[in-house]
Protein backbone atom coordinates (compact mmCIF):
# COMPACT_ATOMS: atom_id res chain seq x y z
CA UNK A 1 0.00 0.00 0.00
CA UNK A 2 1.11 4.05 -0.94
CA UNK A 3 -1.07 5.59 1.42
CA UNK A 4 -4.99 6.61 1.84
CA UNK A 5 -7.22 8.64 -0.61
CA UNK A 6 -9.31 11.54 1.02
CA UNK A 7 -12.85 11.91 -0.01
CA UNK A 8 -15.78 13.74 0.77
CA UNK A 9 -19.67 12.23 0.05
CA UNK A 10 -20.63 15.71 -1.51
CA UNK A 11 -23.55 15.99 0.14
CA UNK A 12 -24.61 19.34 1.74
CA UNK A 13 -27.44 16.76 3.64
CA UNK A 14 -24.83 14.90 5.10
CA UNK A 15 -23.70 17.87 7.19
CA UNK A 16 -25.78 16.99 9.90
CA UNK A 17 -26.68 19.22 13.13
CA UNK A 18 -27.38 16.71 15.32
CA UNK A 19 -24.88 14.06 15.60
CA UNK A 20 -27.56 11.38 16.32
CA UNK A 21 -28.64 11.75 12.63
CA UNK A 22 -24.73 11.01 11.35
CA UNK A 23 -24.85 7.01 11.79
CA UNK A 24 -27.83 7.21 9.75
CA UNK A 25 -26.08 8.93 6.54
CA UNK A 26 -23.59 6.31 7.17
CA UNK A 27 -25.80 3.30 6.82
CA UNK A 28 -27.67 5.26 4.20
CA UNK A 29 -24.27 5.21 2.12
CA UNK A 30 -23.07 1.58 2.64
CA UNK A 31 -27.09 0.65 1.42
CA UNK A 32 -26.42 2.48 -1.63
CA UNK A 33 -23.35 1.07 -2.21
CA UNK A 34 -24.30 -2.38 -2.03
CA UNK A 35 -28.01 -2.12 -3.05
CA UNK A 36 -27.32 0.37 -6.09
CA UNK A 37 -23.50 -0.83 -6.81
CA UNK A 38 -23.25 -4.08 -6.08
CA UNK A 39 -20.76 -4.06 -3.79
CA UNK A 40 -19.62 -5.90 -0.41
CA UNK A 41 -19.95 -3.28 1.96
CA UNK A 42 -19.30 0.62 1.92
CA UNK A 43 -16.57 1.33 -0.56
CA UNK A 44 -14.20 3.42 2.36
CA UNK A 45 -12.58 1.86 5.13
CA UNK A 46 -13.45 4.74 7.73
CA UNK A 47 -16.21 7.74 7.79
CA UNK A 48 -15.35 10.49 9.64
CA UNK A 49 -18.63 13.44 10.18
CA UNK A 50 -17.78 16.71 11.02
CA UNK A 51 -18.09 15.90 15.06
CA UNK A 52 -14.98 14.23 14.87
CA UNK A 53 -16.36 10.28 15.25
CA UNK A 54 -15.05 8.58 12.94
CA UNK A 55 -17.20 5.53 11.76
CA UNK A 56 -15.67 1.87 10.37
CA UNK A 57 -16.39 0.90 7.42
CA UNK A 58 -14.92 -1.60 5.47
CA UNK A 59 -11.93 -1.07 8.73
CA UNK A 60 -7.95 -1.51 8.33
CA UNK A 61 -6.68 -3.53 5.99
CA UNK A 62 -9.53 -4.11 3.19
CA UNK A 63 -9.25 -3.07 -0.28
CA UNK A 64 -11.33 -0.32 -1.31
CA UNK A 65 -13.64 0.16 -3.84
CA UNK A 66 -14.05 3.66 -3.88
CA UNK A 67 -10.77 5.09 -5.21
CA UNK A 68 -12.02 4.76 -8.66
CA UNK A 69 -9.44 2.90 -10.70
CA UNK A 70 -8.05 -0.99 -9.83
CA UNK A 71 -4.70 0.50 -9.60
CA UNK A 72 -5.65 3.33 -7.01
CA UNK A 73 -7.72 0.82 -5.34
CA UNK A 74 -5.13 -1.74 -4.94
CA UNK A 75 -2.44 0.87 -3.51
CA UNK A 76 -4.65 3.58 -1.76
CA UNK A 77 -6.84 3.07 1.62
CA UNK A 78 -10.00 5.50 1.17
CA UNK A 79 -11.40 7.54 3.89
CA UNK A 80 -14.35 9.93 3.74
CA UNK A 81 -15.36 12.74 5.25
CA UNK A 82 -19.31 13.16 5.48
CA UNK A 83 -20.20 16.08 3.87
CA UNK A 84 -19.50 18.90 0.98
CA UNK A 85 -17.26 21.81 0.09
CA UNK A 86 -19.74 24.50 -0.01
CA UNK A 87 -18.36 28.26 -1.67
CA UNK A 88 -17.63 30.64 0.96
CA UNK A 89 -18.76 28.23 3.80
CA UNK A 90 -15.78 26.10 6.48
CA UNK A 91 -17.74 22.55 5.61
CA UNK A 92 -14.67 20.91 7.67
CA UNK A 93 -15.24 21.33 11.39
CA UNK A 94 -12.26 21.79 13.37
CA UNK A 95 -13.07 18.03 15.29
CA UNK A 96 -13.53 16.45 11.40
CA UNK A 97 -10.16 17.78 10.61
CA UNK A 98 -8.48 16.51 13.82
CA UNK A 99 -10.14 12.99 13.34
CA UNK A 100 -8.88 12.67 9.82
CA UNK A 101 -5.42 13.92 11.07
CA UNK A 102 -6.28 10.88 13.52
CA UNK A 103 -7.09 8.34 11.47
CA UNK A 104 -4.25 9.24 8.74
CA UNK A 105 -1.83 8.67 11.48
CA UNK A 106 -3.19 5.52 12.57
CA UNK A 107 -3.28 4.28 8.88
CA UNK A 108 0.51 5.38 8.34
CA UNK A 109 1.30 3.45 12.13
CA UNK A 110 -0.48 0.02 11.03
CA UNK A 111 0.83 0.38 7.92
CA UNK A 112 4.35 2.07 7.62
CA UNK A 113 4.90 1.96 3.72
CA UNK A 114 1.41 3.81 3.09
CA UNK A 115 2.67 7.39 3.54
CA UNK A 116 1.03 9.03 0.92
CA UNK A 117 -2.06 10.62 1.45
CA UNK A 118 -4.03 11.99 -1.97
CA UNK A 119 -7.51 13.47 -3.00
CA UNK A 120 -9.92 11.41 -5.12
CA UNK A 121 -9.12 13.90 -8.24
CA UNK A 122 -5.76 12.49 -8.20
CA UNK A 123 -7.31 9.14 -9.10
CA UNK A 124 -10.39 10.66 -11.27
CA UNK A 125 -11.68 13.56 -12.85
CA UNK A 126 -13.50 14.89 -9.61
CA UNK A 127 -14.09 17.31 -7.57
CA UNK A 128 -13.84 15.30 -4.56
CA UNK A 129 -12.68 15.54 -1.88
CA UNK A 130 -13.12 19.69 -2.15
CA UNK A 131 -10.56 22.21 -1.47
CA UNK A 132 -10.64 22.30 2.50
CA UNK A 133 -9.56 19.07 2.37
CA UNK A 134 -7.23 19.56 -0.44
CA UNK A 135 -6.07 22.06 1.77
CA UNK A 136 -5.52 19.84 4.62
CA UNK A 137 -3.98 17.40 2.83
CA UNK A 138 -1.55 19.73 1.00
CA UNK A 139 -0.69 20.74 4.91
CA UNK A 140 0.44 17.32 5.87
Amino acid sequence: MRGVAVHYSGMNADEERDHRNCAARVQGMQRYHMEEKGWLDVAYGHVLCGHGFVFVGRGFGVRSAANGTTEANDRYFAVCFLGDDSVGRADVTPAARQALLQLIHEYRRRYPKAREVRPHSDFVATACPGDELRAVISAL
